[in-house]
């Protein structure tokens, strides 16, 4: 009863209306149609155009002292900025958890060269400041994806001994000391070796490992020692030591360690001191303790490739490479097959150093949460 009152009492208002009122409804009528239509295209374009995002960034060292936020995606530059306080000499530049930190290495003091670990907001160089004191010279760093914590390398300042490793939370809090100075270790022989220098700290994906470049001296070949470089893999608060690769009897250098992100292999460049220092790219399957050799489908025109970095969470690398007086980063996509890592088709270009007036170094690939 009550809707067919409602329909009658409509019959009667549009009866009750005028000629010239019923043609300015239907005036009306057809500006708002067009306005809705309007709006619906244009709120379908936006979403069209809207950036495309996988939960990570890459950050790099642009020339000039920039940090340098890229969407691995699209290769658009989301954000660049200057440390504030201004430092001196940045080096070793990492993303901290989920990006919200820049981490990276500078000069303390331009009269001794200390070397301290500085953090700063990553999107605007805000709030620089060291977290390490003058008491240490820190030489590598690398960050946790899981974290706000940083592995790093370092030796007392006024004592000449060897780069021991360290861990210590972004804000300067929990530093820890995780090896020792001539530690006693394990070799792939299974001889016992003093661990000398260590270099190129990196996380696991889960965080709780940390692998890195060992220096080591043969106990039992003093005074002939036999010096050996190669990669060790640890717990995150030193324990249980182990090695999982080294070139037996080679004078080579190690580093831009890093996982894939299932943490099933490692990532590394070796600088062949006995060939000419060329730097080779190889992978290693840490449960199988297979190695390939990805050089040569990584180079560009036989360009070396630097500054290696793995994506936390898809089948791929970032790397720096230096082409006509400049330095670009390159996104190469890799395959697991029968427990060998290869990679699939050739390095694409990613930054445009001719469009952004700056070139691209030491990038390292980091999770975000898009805030």
């Amino acid at each position: 009863m009550k809707i067919f009152n409602s329909i009658k009492n409509t019959g009667k208002f549009f009866r009750s209306l005028k000629r010239t009122d019923v043609k300015v409804l239907k005036y009306l009528f057809f500006i708002s149609l067009t306005i809705i239509t309007l709006y619906g295209c244009k709120k379908e374009d936006d979403t069209d155009n809207k950036p495309v995002y996988d939960h990570s960034l890459i950050i790099s060292r642009g020339s000039g002292a920039k940090i340098v936020l890229t969407n691995p995606v699209d290769g658009k530059d989301l954000y660049m900025s200057i440390p504030s306080p201004a430092v001196d000499d940045v080096k070793s530049l990492k993303a901290g958890y989920m990006c919200k930190k820049a981490v990276f290495i500078a000069k303390t003091s331009l009269k001794d060269y200390t070397m301290s670990i500085y953090t700063c907001d990553a999107k605007t160089g805000a709030n620089t400041k060291a977290i390490t004191g003058d008491d240490l010279y820190v030489q590598h760093l690398g960050s946790s994806p899981v974290a706000a914590e940083i592995a790093f390398t370092a030796k007392l300042t006024d004592v000449s001994e060897y780069f021991q490793l360290y861990t210590i939370n972004e804000d300067g809090g929990g530093q820890a000391h995780i090896s020792q100075p001539l530690e006693q270790v394990s070799g792939l022989d299974n001889k016992e070796y003093e661990l000398l220098d260590t270099k190129y700290p990196a996380y696991s994906p889960d965080g709780l490992k940390i692998a890195f470049n060992a220096d080591v001296d043969n106990l039992y070949s003093v005074p002939n020692s036999i010096f050996y470089g190669g990669i060790m893999v640890m717990n995150k608060d030193g324990s249980n030591k182990e090695f999982l690769y080294w070139e037996n009897g080679k004078d080579i250098s190690i580093s831009d360690i890093c996982w894939t992100h299932d943490g099933n292999f490692l990532l590394f460049v070796i600088l062949d001191n006995d060939n000419n220092f060329h730097r080779r790219v190889k992978a290693l399957n840490i449960a199988g303790n297979k190695v390939t050799d990805l050089t040569s489908a990584l180079e560009i025109n036989g360009v070396q490739v630097y500054d290696i970095s793995t994506s936390p969470n898809s089948d791929r690398i970032v790397f720096n490479q230096h082409l006509g007086g400049g330095s670009d980063l390159f996104i190469a996509e890799y395959e697991i097959h029968d427990d060998v890592l290869t990679i699939k088709g050739s390095p694409v270009r990613l930054s445009n150093r001719e469009s952004t007036g700056y070139s691209y170094y030491t990038p390292s690939w980091q999770l975000w949460d898009e805030n």
